[in-house]
Formats: structure tokens, sequence, C-alpha cells
């Protein structure tokens, strides 16, 4: 296996051109095995086919799109043909890089999940506790106003014009909740 600076040195073009090639292989279906850091690492046949798109484009007789579809033809090819050629060793090897890949992967996504459902607790908690204030509120706007005792007779039409709005009050408020709460 060879690493991107090994495969950039040996073709003698840039790390980010590498990049390019090989993402446009991974876009044709082209799997290139990682490392536990996430980086690309090329068999001698995805050397080959990388090197026969450089040599490709720049002979100008086809456009990168069309080498690159041409070499990831022929990866697909000895890609079927590959398992029969190697020695049941390398093929264990590989399946168990690939499990310990799928492990981490398993394990990064569960880790995301967990983020995910803290937060959605937190914002839930958030929401319990902002109803449970707008719950207050309301009860405390259609709470019943105590009534005054009555007066003595000379004090009963000075009462009466107290009592007007307090009678108002009284009524039964029929306007929407944030009505109320904004007094609109």
């Amino acid at each position: 296996m060879l690493t991107p600076s090994e495969v950039s040195a040996k073709l003698k073009i840039q790390p980010s051109t590498l990049r390019k090639y090989s993402a446009l292989l991974e876009q044709e279906g082209i799997q290139f095995q990682r490392t536990h850091k996430n980086a690309r690492l090329y068999t001698d046949s995805e050397y080959i086919a990388i090197e026969s798109i450089i040599a490709v484009v720049h002979s100008g007789k086809k456009s990168l799109e069309e080498a690159v579809i041409e070499a990831s033809k022929a990866l697909k090819k000895n890609v079927s043909v590959a398992p029969r050629e190697r020695d049941s060793d390398d093929i264990a090897a590989a399946t168990l890089n690939e499990v310990k890949q799928l492990r981490i992967q398993l394990q990064q996504q569960e880790e995301r999940q967990k983020e995910r459902d803290i937060m959605f607790v937190e914002v839930l908690e958030k929401m319990q506790q902002k109803i449970d204030v707008l719950e207050d509120q309301q009860k405390q706007l259609l709470a019943p106003v105590p009534e005054e005792p009555e007066l003595d007779a000379s004090e009963a039409p000075l009462q009466q014009e107290e009592s007007e709005p307090e009678t108002v009050l009284t009524k039964k408020d029929t306007r929407s909740l944030w009505a109320r709460i904004w007094n609109k």
C-alpha cells in the first residue's frame, strides 16, 4: 500500500491534484482503503490507474472525465479478478481492516446520536420551563378578584362609581391568551 505522499512523489504531482483524481474515482464507485486518520491508501492497481489518467489527460486525446471513467472501469475489472489472485491472509487482513473501520464509523455515529439526544432533551426542558411560566401567568390573569365587603349606605354611591371598573374585571375575559398577556 502506498501513502498519498508516496504516490504524489512518484507521479510528480501535487497532493491536491492526487486528492482531486482520487475523489473523481470515488465518484465512479472506486473505494480506497483508509488509514485510522481517514487518509487514502493506494494499491498498485490504483496507482497505475491514476498514472494512466495523468498520461491520457496530458496526451490531449481525452478529457479528464473520460480518462477517469476509463480508469475506473479498468479498476473495477481488476477488483473482480483480484480476490482469486490474492492469498487468504491478504483477504482476511483486508476484511479485518474493513470491520475495524466500520466499528469506528459506528462508534462515531453513536457519539453524534448521543450529542443530538442531549441537545434535544435540553431544548425540551427549556420549552417545558417556558410553558410552565406561561401557565402560571395565565392562572394569575384568570384568578378571580376578591370582593370587597359591603359598605354602609352613606358610602354606597361612592362605591357604585368605584365598582364599575371592578365589574369589568370580574367579567369573563374572552380575549386570547396572548392578547391578555400583552394587554391588547
